[in-house]
């Protein structure tokens, strides 16, 4: 096995050096600069001493090109390893980490820690080459220093776990959460000396805090350093001390200013709301949670947003379905998508056509046009009055300690319209993909318990992004709506109001055929699954 010593700077080359750093910081900038050579400048020719340390393998730390500089903290177990007779006592002695500083790690160290353009020269060069009465610390700044002892605080932690983690679980989050390894490490947290106590609290970080903030984890650590003393914490056995930690734990991340993920935040019930479409799916699940089956709970209450422009079976249905329920169905409304489309002006007063018609260019290439009737006339409405219920002001970020749980009804066998919600106070739910049930499924659970009675599903009467069964079932079974759509179809190309929205040609049916003479009697059954529906909310 190779043996490469280990030395550290004489006290003449170490002050010498530190000396320099205030007249001459240009020459730690440069990646090829020969501290030797000025050294021997200097008259000092005897410029290090031997420690009894080695290294089985050359002493190098490789710049990362992987996420942010804190990344190269994971290179921290092979180089700790790489030492044989580096003890903790032995690392705290500065003139070693400055000996491999600036003799083997001086180009990494300027690619490891970035230098802001404001930031006095001499005391960033003191601070990572030298830390001699700096403020900082070796364990923080120095960049042979810390690698070394971030891994030693990891292993440290792992080898007193019993098991739960490893030391590069323990590295890797230190490496992701630097200010939780600085906090552990910070002076007057003395029961981190306690290896189990350590371990613990590491344990907590990578399971039950997650999420928490800087200021979380010291409020954490400042009661166990208070509680060291008097409890004894590393006389405790293993679960009682657990507990201990679990309950400082439980109570900062319950105040929502100390978690950085609004979604941790414990002790904090969240508002649970069912996005009601009135289809087949969001039916059954309301129903479902009404009667508490398959471990679901009724929800605060539900919304339906209407756009103004349901086929009247649908309308009837929510009646119906309102009456079944015990919670609360709020209606929201933006508009009437029908009046706007017609009108040429959407419900926020712009001269442009939401709904995703299909369209002949100009210059006869086809197209389709913008789609934002799903936020329009669907999400916004719903988180206008979310704020309005919640008393969340316009325009203003959530409190942390409001957070919703928006179910929404679609079921396993579409489960690509899963989507996370773009508000950081929404979180999205999919019940039925949860308890893996299909559309079919959800229909058979319908007719047994509702027996004679029909559910619709849910769309707007001229929605582009019906399929021919649907056209079908319009034509042949609601022919007064079909009949209207009929209408807007010709009206997309004939209103000058409708018209002056959109360039070229606009239709309603995919082919780009006036609708009322396109033929459906090729079109598949109406149950067939609605491939093409809008962003998890319409038909639902």
């Amino acid at each position: 096995m190779e043996k490469i010593p280990v030395y550290s700077l004489t006290d003449d080359a170490y002050y010498t050096l530190y000396l320099e750093a205030e007249g001459n910081p240009d020459m730690w900038l440069d990646p090829d600069a020969e501290f030797h050579q000025l050294l021997l400048d200097k008259g000092i020719s005897e410029y290090k001493k031997e420690t009894g340390i080695f290294s089985d393998r050359p002493i190098i730390l490789t710049p990362t090109s992987e996420g942010p500089p804190n990344r190269a903290d994971k290179q921290a177990l092979d180089f700790y390893n790489s030492f044989q007779g580096l003890t903790p006592s032995l690392a705290t002695d500065d003139k070693i980490w400055a000996w491999m500083t600036h003799f083997e790690l001086h180009q990494y160290s300027l690619e490891r820690w970035r230098r802001y353009s404001n930031i006095n020269r001499t005391n960033y060069i003191r601070s990572h080459w030298f830390v001699t009465d700096t403020g900082s610390a070796l364990w923080d700044s120095n960049t042979a220093s810390r690698t070394w002892w971030i891994a030693h605080i990891a292993i440290k932690a792992a080898d007193a776990s019993g098991g739960a983690f490893t030391a590069e679980e323990a590295l890797d989050h230190f490496s992701n959460h630097a200010e939780h390894y600085h906090t552990l490490m910070a002076p007057g947290a003395g029961f981190t000396y306690q290896p189990i106590v350590l371990a613990e609290f590491v344990r907590a970080l990578l399971n039950e805090a997650k999420g928490i903030k800087r200021e979380g984890v010291r409020r954490v650590w400042r009661r166990l350093n208070l509680a060291a003393g008097v409890l004894l914490l590393d006389t405790l056995p293993r679960e009682t001390l657990r507990e201990y930690i679990l309950a400082q734990v439980e109570e900062v991340m319950s105040d929502p200013d100390l978690v950085n993920d609004r979604t941790k935040v414990r002790n904090r019930r969240q508002t649970v709301v069912l996005s009601l479409g009135a289809g087949v799916q969001s039916t059954v699940l309301a129903l479902m949670a009404d009667r508490g089956e398959n471990g679901l709970s009724p929800p605060d209450f539900a919304i339906f947003a209407d756009t103004g422009w349901e086929p009247p079976a649908v309308y009837d249905h929510l009646e119906w379905l309102t009456q079944q329920l015990s919670f609360e169905v709020i209606k929201v409304q933006a508009g009437n998508i029908r009046e706007s489309i017609l009108s040429g002006t959407n419900p926020e007063g712009r001269n442009f056509l939401d709904i995703p018609v299909f369209l002949i260019n100009p210059d006869g290439s086809q197209s389709v046009s913008t789609r934002q009737c799903t936020r329009v006339y669907k999400l916004d409405p719903i988180r206008r009055e979310l704020r309005k219920m919640l008393g969340i002001e316009p325009n203003r970020r959530a409190p942390k300690q409001i957070q919703v749980e928006m179910w929404l009804g679609i079921s396993a066998d579409e489960a690509t319209r899963q989507k996370h919600s773009k508000e950081e106070w929404i979180s999205n739910r999919y019940p039925l993909i949860e308890l893996g049930f299909s559309r079919g499924q959800l229909q058979n659970w319908f007719d047994e318990n509702y027996p004679g009675r029909n559910l619709p599903r849910s769309s707007c009467i001229g929605c582009p992004y019906h399929g021919d069964d649907m056209w079908k079932h319009l034509k042949y079974n609601d022919p007064k709506s079909f009949d209207d759509a009929v209408f807007v179809d010709t009206a997309l190309r004939k209103l000058p109001a409708t018209k002056g929205t959109i360039k070229g040609e606009a239709y309603l049916h995919g082919s780009r055929t006036p609708l009322g003479k396109v033929n459906f009697s090729d079109a598949t059954d109406y149950n067939t699954l609605m491939a093409r529906e809008c962003e998890g909310l319409c038909g639902i």
